[in-house]
């Protein structure tokens, strides 16, 4: 598979007749609607029946539903960590997480993550070494 160059955007159009593709759970579960009486199906729907349809093709995925999990992990947080544990920097994590999951590459996702350890005692020693705080005695 090559890899994509250029931002794709597309409309997809479905026809739907005695269906509830998309039913809405805070309203009762009833199909939702535009004002002008349209059916609509939002963005992540389409983003799931696409998640489920990669992983029908045998593809990682991130962002995976309770009863379609591949792995013993119950939370993003937890599939993030065990499986992107070394990184050096935020570019380095955002590299290996879509080498990882097709999904990721595809939609996007926003990972919080703590900053290397090693990296902010090295920052912290050198802040204190520039304001004379840190070696030899001053007297």
């Amino acid at each position: 598979m090559s890899n994509l160059q250029n931002k794709i955007d597309f409309t997809v159009l479905i026809k739907v007749v005695n269906a509830n593709p998309n039913g809405d759970p805070l309203n009762g579960n009833r199909p939702r609607t535009t004002y002008s009486g349209h059916g609509e199906i939002s963005d992540v729907c389409l983003k799931r029946k696409i998640r489920n349809r990669f992983q029908d093709m045998g593809e990682e995925i991130f962002v995976q539903s309770a009863d379609r999990s591949m792995d013993e992990c119950t939370s993003l947080s937890e599939r993030a960590s065990e499986n992107i544990a070394k990184y050096e920097s935020s570019d380095d994590y955002a590299r290996q997480a879509c080498e990882k999951w097709l999904d990721v590459r595809t939609f996007g996702q926003v990972f919080a993550f703590k900053p290397n350890k090693d990296k902010k005692e090295k920052e912290q020693k050198r802040e204190k070494q520039e304001h004379g705080e840190e070696g030899g005695n001053i007297c």
